[in-house]
């Protein structure tokens, strides 16, 4: 019998399948693929089922009306018989999480006994779903009813798993062992108050059992493990929080620090804008240094630039930030060191794909799913999630479902956008990842009403063609990336309502639309909190470079990127993109040209603009653009300029620039010598060359770079 056939055998069907019965009355070895794909799932769908039909039970049973004491005596029995059927719940649910990881290491049961208990085991699902189908109990016969079914099915369990045990052993360095987690008992929790959200800190936690191979070889070494956790005990507590979150990345992975900045906001350690203005950014950078001082971090220079943006930690360091975080109940590791998806302790979980299958199949069995806080993606690339997943997760902050590596090869896909109509009900999430997810092509209105949301990263969301145009409902959003999301043309006007917006990547300026319902460059000048702006401009638009010249009524801006493209309007199903292409060039050599933009008035006194970074991509004119004489440049400290026809780096009537750092790449026209660039740029202290073939000259090492001796 194929496992095909199977697939289309259902429990949730009131009748029992003939196929399925006459099948397992036979004498044929069950294999594992068919109990692990398809009996397996819909058991845990029907045990979930059962929970919620107790917990209904129980909240229609308070409900209900009755002053005599005698029925008071029976609500208390009542209570106490759904206390104990949650606690059997929850040991048959670690029982059946155990047995399905443990079926994945056999292509076919041949032990007699393992499959005699298999068989007992499904024969009594099909036997109790026709029956709580069929069958109409009242409030005690149903109490009763599943109080036999759950100790018939919890022996059964237990025979299977004992079955297991005397098994082939099986590799314990690739079980993710859920006994580990039910030796964690005497848990004591205190609740701590950060930014006017509750975050739940275990203090307590009895010693695990059974630690891997890995741990003891480092816990071996004792002295350096007693090092770092001296060090780990003199930190605060927020920081001990931050800290432990290192624990769920790869060893040797590079970490980008704003992944961790967007993470700690999310949790709430620290908030978007803290006392005396410091933003999350400034309070995490004194994190990082505490770290990087202490011995807990290193930073991760490229190539021999004065900061780093990036972090990496020791092997041994790793190790016992994984143990002190495994002690603190803060996360679920198996016992090779990866994190799990299990949230009962910790009330995080992590998606991550191990050899033994996907955490993202697993995480909507898992029982309680309204404790669940923070969703982290590890390493997980098909995210195949249903909207219904998400549906009690009502309490999650923290939705990590993007890439956090750097690298864009890491291209993490879904099935389609329909997901993500689940997160209505998260009205506490405060950070949103879809960083790098592909087939996302819009958002949906519900992700209007998350009025907690403080960042929404969007980054390299390829297929992603609108914003919802409600989205000016955020109003604690402070930190919004679209940047890499080609197929936007256009803004909606609600982004010019997020007064509390900080940072802002990827607007898009592009050719006027008739009716203008949309929003322009101009429109954000009233955002007072905006201090990090990135612009994508059309090149072909006359208008949108003229648009440009609205930026000298931005007055407290201090970080600006913008890069020219083409630009095309969305298509609504797919097109040729080089017919579409060699239509638009036609039709502008037709076309008579608009004037061009007005030159700044000799009048016009420059805006007092703190900018103090300034990056150019693949500007289209031969010197610095008009628009920027409008501005105080005496403030600049980096110059970045990538790409495009630039043949002169003057700039107004001033010969020089105040810039510190320069990088300058893939200028094909810039020519200069040494001599000249150090009088462009006087204080100048770090340059980075690549591909810049007239300049010469330059005391660049092999990497293009120079710094300044100290």
């Amino acid at each position: 019998m194929s496992t095909r056939a199977l697939v289309t055998t259902s429990f949730e069907s009131p009748y029992v399948s003939l196929d399925l019965l006459s099948y397992l009355k036979s004498r044929q070895v069950t294999p594992f693929q068919i109990f692990n794909e398809v009996i397996m799932p819909d058991f845990l769908h029907q045990m979930s089922e059962l929970k919620q039909l107790v917990e209904g039970s129980s909240s229609s049973g308070s409900s209900g009306s009755g002053s005599s004491s005698t029925a008071n005596n029976g609500d208390d029995t009542i209570v106490e018989e759904d206390s104990y059927l949650q606690r059997m719940f929850e040991e048959i649910q670690n029982d059946l999480i155990y047995i399905k990881k443990a079926c994945v290491k056999f292509k076919q049961w041949e032990e007699d006994q393992v499959n005699v208990s298999m068989k007992g085991l499904v024969f009594r699902a099909l036997d109790d779903a026709f029956k709580q189908r069929t069958g109409s109990r009242d409030r005690r016969e149903e109490t009763s009813y599943i109080r036999d079914k759950l100790v018939k099915t919890h022996h059964l369990v237990s025979m299977l798993k004992k079955s297991l045990h005397s098994s082939p052993p099986l590799s314990s360095g690739n079980l993710k062992s859920q006994s580990l987690q039910r030796a964690k008992h005497s848990m004591i929790r205190w609740e701590l108050n950060l930014h006017g959200r509750s975050v739940y800190l275990p203090t307590k936690l009895q010693e695990i059992e059974a630690e891997s191979s890995t741990f003891k070889a480092i816990e071996a070494e004792s002295s350096t493990f007693k090092e770092i956790e001296a060090v780990y005990n003199g930190l605060d507590v927020t920081l001990k929080l931050c800290f432990l979150c290192f624990s769920v990345f790869p060893e040797n992975a590079v970490i980008k620090k704003k992944v961790l900045v967007h993470w700690w906001v999310g949790e709430g350690f620290i908030d978007t804008l803290g006392t005396s203005g410091k933003t999350a950014e400034d309070t995490a950078n004194q994190f990082f240094n505490d770290f990087i001082e202490k011995g807990l971090i290193k930073p991760v220079y490229k190539k021999r630039r004065p900061s780093a943006d990036s972090c990496s930690m020791e092997p041994s360091v790793r190790y016992a930030a994984i143990k002190l975080a495994k002690r603190a109940g803060f996360f679920s590791f198996d016992s090779n060191g990866n994190p799990t998806e299990d949230f009962t302790c910790s009330r995080r979980a992590c998606l991550v794909k191990t050899e033994e299958g996907s955490s993202v199949h697993e995480l909507p069995y898992r029982l309680e799913q309204e404790k669940v806080q923070s969703i982290i993606n590890v390493n997980e690339l098909n995210l195949d999630f249903r909207p219904e997943w998400f549906s009690k997760m009502k309490y999650v902050a923290v939705l990590q479902l993007g890439r956090w590596e750097s690298s864009a090869k890491h291209l993490i896909q879904v099935e389609d956008s329909e997901f993500l109509k689940g997160l209505k009900n998260m009205r506490h999430l405060r950070y949103l990842s879809l960083r790098g997810v592909s087939r996302i092509t819009e958002l949906p209105a519900s992700i209007c009403k998350l009025s907690n949301l403080r960042i929404l990263n969007l980054n390299g969301c390829v297929d992603l063609e609108q914003l919802p145009q409600g989205i000016g409902s955020l109003k604690n959003l402070t930190h919004l990336d679209m940047y890499e999301c080609y197929l936007i043309s256009h803004m909606p006007k609600g982004l010019a309502l997020l007064s509390q917006l900080r940072v802002l990547k990827g607007f898009v300026i592009g050719e006027p639309r008739p009716g203008g319902n949309y929003c322009k460059l101009a429109d954000l000048s009233g955002l007072e909190n905006l201090r990090k702006l990135s612009i994508h401009v059309d090149k072909t638009s006359d208008a949108a470079k003229r648009e440009l010249f609205s930026l000298a009524e931005f007055k407290k801006l201090q970080s600006l990127s913008i890069s020219w493209s083409r630009l095309y309007d969305t298509p609504k199903k797919p097109l040729n993109l080089k017919r579409i292409a060699t239509k638009k060039f036609t039709s502008r050599v037709k076309s008579t040209k608009p004037p061009p933009p007005p030159p700044p008035s000799p009048l016009m006194d420059p805006v007092s603009v703190p900018l103090k970074k300034l990056n150019l991509h693949y500007f289209p004119g031969s010197k610095m653009p008009d628009w920027l004489m409008q501005w105080d440049l005496t403030t600049l400290k980096k110059l970045y300029i990538r790409g495009g026809s630039l043949s002169n780096l003057c700039h107004g009537k001033e010969d020089n620039w105040a810039v510190e750092v320069v990088r300058l790449k893939f200028l094909e026209k810039l020519q200069m010598d040494w001599r000249k660039l150090q009088e462009l740029f006087p204080s100048l202290t770090y340059l980075e060359i690549d591909k810049c073939p007239k300049l010469s000259f330059i005391p660049c090492d092999e990497n293009g770079v120079w710094k300044k001796a100290d």
